[in-house]
């Protein structure tokens, strides 16, 4: 399956959202109770240059979307666990030695 194939869904899908930088290897990792509308709202702010994390929306002006992978990381079948999905989905990226975007 593609993996922008989730956001694409007419169904909300929650889960974390990765935005990563392919050409440093630094990520964001964003909590979402409805990744399609959140996809949409984090590719609008960043194409207008207003999005909050501020070194990140510069890193994107300098290299341009074909460097950035904005996907579902884990899809979370209650949105209730959001919280310990990020967690752990952060922890995992540290364990891989990952840089991240400061919240």
């Amino acid at each position: 399956m593609d993996k922008l194939s989730e956001f694409y869904s007419k169904d909300k899908v929650a889960g974390i959202i990765k935005i990563e930088n392919m050409l440093t290897s630094e990520i964001l990792l964003i909590k979402s109770t409805d990744a399609v509308s959140d996809y949409k709202k984090i590719r609008f702010s960043l194409d207008l240059g207003t999005y909050w994390n501020k070194e990140l929306q510069d890193d994107y002006e300098k290299t341009g979307l074909e460097l950035f992978d904005i996907s579902l990381d884990v899809r979370a079948e209650d949105p209730a666990i959001l919280d310990s999905l990020l967690e752990e989905r952060t922890l995992y990226y540290k364990g891989l030695r990952r840089r991240f975007y400061q919240q």
